[in-house]
């Protein structure tokens, strides 16, 4: 039997790499280029062609026997999802299309792995929770028993008791499995219905508790908001609209401690969106963050909640920076001065000795928001804000060792990288050069972890930071020493443009293509 799905895949990859269009294809294969609509339904594995057709598309495309015959022969299974690093390019996209990744063909290998090994942590979860589902009709068999005992001997409050709970664990079993079809839909791409099922989960539990769909929505969001981070698409806002509709379900009178809950998990998915969206509306998102944080910090106080309130306050902390960072002049160094203020308020509690790994990381957002106020001051006190910053980055970077935290430590190093290429530049001379050598070994550190196969966005942003503090070098040095600077920050953007993509990351692409443009005609050519 023909695997639609993996021959649609062969065929789209197929028709891409003789670069023929839709209409040509339906040409050579029905005679009509009228019928594209045909090809397109193929290509997305909506309909099964027929043995003829199946045929002609094989001659148009040079298709073999041996392309077609592992599509023939079976789909893909769950084994494989342990088996992604061994798998063929045609296996890939295989496996791909079962989730209903539309853009399989346009990944590279690594990239298509990246995501797979994505999708086989969320078909763990999901088979978990189904397999979690037997235990839960096994508990109400027994509880089915016991009431009908305890009728025998005409027990009417025991049988009242049990049958109770019985209610109570039938409802959570069809929670689950509605949670389960939800998972479902996320793994092909159906955000709207897995919200639509996820909402429906949460008002299962009014009759049980009249805050119980407050408490549900609030854990099932993170499905939501997960899948969104990790993807892109509605998840986020869909994840927000939940929060919001546990807020609408929910009074600060009545339950202080879960509003303020709700409130915080607002905050983090407005933050997120915010970082995310441009203009006058990401700035809003991140008012909107702020907003919610504080009111969060209004029921968690240092007094009664220290460790939550400080990381409300470093949560907070990062929302404003990102607003500072959008807003010019007066009222964004303010913002930023309040960024620092929370980070610094939040290290009142996060100490090295008591939370060592949260102090770190504390300690590196603290040198971004100083960093940033650095580089909007002039004079000696803008020197000495960059002075800080790279104090405070030197400081994680004491327990973010590479050996305990590589990820983290290459993110730190990347951040020092940037705040001494400010520092260098600013000081200039011997002194000043002597900085950006230090820049260019944070970033060459960072690289050792950010690799291109691993991490390829960021391996492409140190590559486009390399290539800025390589230009910021040659501005120090004359002569045959100054051109090399630039041919080596020319390779660095070049290799960034590889990676950011126009379509997908258009700004990164944009902020790179001005600075290669630049430093091409710094080089005259």
């Amino acid at each position: 039997m023909l695997d639609k799905v993996a021959f649609a895949a062969l065929v789209k990859r197929k028709r891409g790499e003789k670069r023929l269009t839709q209409e040509t294809l339906a040409e050579d294969v029905f005679g009509d280029a009228g019928r594209k609509g045909d090809i397109s339904r193929i290509e997305n594995g909506k309909v099964t062609p027929q043995e003829a057709t199946i045929q002609k598309l094989c001659t148009a495309l040079d298709i073999s026997n041996a392309e077609l015959a592992p599509i023939r022969m079976a789909r893909p299974d769950a084994r494989q999802l342990d088996q992604i690093p061994t798998l063929s390019r045609d296996e890939l996209e295989l496996l791909a299309g079962r989730f209903r990744v539309a853009d399989a063909v346009d990944k590279s290998d690594a990239e298509l792995r990246e995501l797979l090994d994505n999708k086989a942590a969320e078909y763990r979860d999901y088979k978990a929770q189904i397999d979690g589902l037997d235990e839960r009709v096994a508990a109400i068999a027994n509880l089915k028993g016991a009431a009908q005992d305890a009728a025998e001997r005409l027990n009417f409050d025991e049988v009242e008791d049990l049958l109770s709970r019985v209610d109570e664990v039938e409802t959570e079993i069809a929670a689950e499995t509605k949670v389960a079809r939800a998972r479902n839909a996320l793994m092909q791409g159906k955000v709207e219905r897995a919200y639509e099922i996820l909402s429906a989960a949460a008002d299962s539990f009014a009759s049980v508790d009249p805050l119980e769909p407050v408490r549900r929505r609030l854990v099932y969001e993170d499905l939501l908001y997960a899948h969104g981070l990790r993807y892109g698409g509605a998840g986020m806002a869909l994840s927000e609209a939940m929060i919001r509709q546990a807020l609408a379900q929910v009074e600060k009178g009545h339950d202080p401690e879960l509003w303020a809950h709700a409130q915080n998990n607002l905050a983090i998915a407005l933050s997120n969106q915010g970082k995310r969206t441009g203009g006058p509306e990401g700035a809003a998102l991140l008012g909107e963050a702020v907003g919610a944080y504080r009111a969060a910090l209004e029921v968690t106080t240092r007094a009664e909640h220290p460790v939550d309130w400080a990381m409300a306050q470093n949560n907070l902390g990062a929302a404003l920076r990102n607003q500072g960072t959008r807003t010019g002049g007066p009222e964004g160094a303010a913002l930023l001065g309040k960024a620092v203020g929370a980070y610094r308020a939040a290290l009142e509690v996060r100490t090295r000795a008591a939370h060592s790994v949260d102090w770190a990381a504390t300690q590196n957002n603290l040198g971004i928001a100083l960093a940033d106020q650095g580089r909007r001051t002039g004079g000696p006190e803008g020197a000495a804000l960059l002075g800080e910053a790279v104090g405070a980055y030197r400081a994680a970077l004491e327990v973010r060792t590479r050996e305990a935290h590589p990820v983290q430590w290459a993110m730190t190093q990347n951040n020092l990288g940037n705040a001494l290429q400010e520092q260098g530049r600013r000081t200039g001379g011997p002194e000043g050069a002597a900085l950006l050598g230090e820049a260019v070994g944070a970033y060459r550190a960072a690289l050792e972890v950010t690799t291109r196969a691993e991490h390829p966005v960021d391996w492409a942003m140190t590559q486009e930071n390399l290539a800025i503090v390589e230009v910021a070098r040659a501005e120090l040095l004359n002569g045959a020493e100054a051109r090399a600077a630039l041919e080596r920050a020319l390779g660095h953007v070049e290799g960034a443009l590889e990676v950011f993509d126009p379509e997908h990351m258009p700004y990164n692409f944009e902020k790179a293509t001005k600075l290669r443009e630049g430093i091409l005609a710094a080089l005259g050519r």
